[in-house]
């Protein structure tokens, strides 16, 4: 009689059953151990990912911690990746940083109603939006750009815009003057 087995790779190999008075491993103990292998070896390259740091930020745990921000308010529209729901949602990466070539523009990004509402503190927020400009905005930024602050946040950031699509399609009509065209007319 056969019975299967996981090699150390996590692959299902077929072995002779096991001599009498042998024990005998359940296939479900064995799923298990690899299931707790993948487990440590996902945790350990997870470890060794170092996100780049935000503008202001003092290492990498607050770069981590700015990204866990974007994970928890900011992704589930905007999408893993940042590029939005076409349509419905704007993109972040490689859009949102050109944003930041008008005064208008900057305060645009402070009082969109997902920013300027959520549960996070103004350092909280301004972490998060430089963690966002400098790792999925880089090359949209101005070369004088200046990372957003918590008392910029806080002197900024409410009122929420309530009509938020006409205000952004006036910000990509001056950029597109400007000689920008890196922001979409439409999403």
């Amino acid at each position: 009689m056969n019975a299967a087995r996981v090699s150390r790779a996590g692959d299902r190999v077929q072995t002779q059953a096991p001599a009498r008075g042998a024990r005998a491993v359940s296939t479900a103990t064995l799923w298990i151990g690899a299931a707790r292998r993948m487990s440590m070896l996902l945790v350990a390259c997870a470890a060794t990912y170092a996100p780049p740091s935000p503008a202001n930020a003092e290492g990498a745990a607050d770069a981590t911690l700015a990204q866990q921000h974007w994970v928890l308010n900011c992704m589930g529209c905007h999408t893993a990746t940042g590029g939005g729901i076409p349509g419905k949602v704007p993109p972040l990466a490689n859009s949102l940083g050109y944003f930041e070539h008008l005064p208008a523009g900057r305060e645009y990004v402070m009082r969109v109603p997902g920013a300027s509402n959520s549960a996070l503190s103004d350092q909280e927020l301004a972490d998060t939006l430089n963690w966002l400009l400098t790792t999925m905005n880089r090359d949209a930024l101005p070369k004088d750009f200046k990372p957003y602050t918590a008392a910029e946040i806080s002197a900024h950031r409410r009122p929420a815009f309530s009509d938020v699509a006409t205000v952004r399609a006036g910000l990509i009509r001056d950029l597109h003057e400007r000689g920008i065209k890196g922001v979409a007319d439409r999403y």
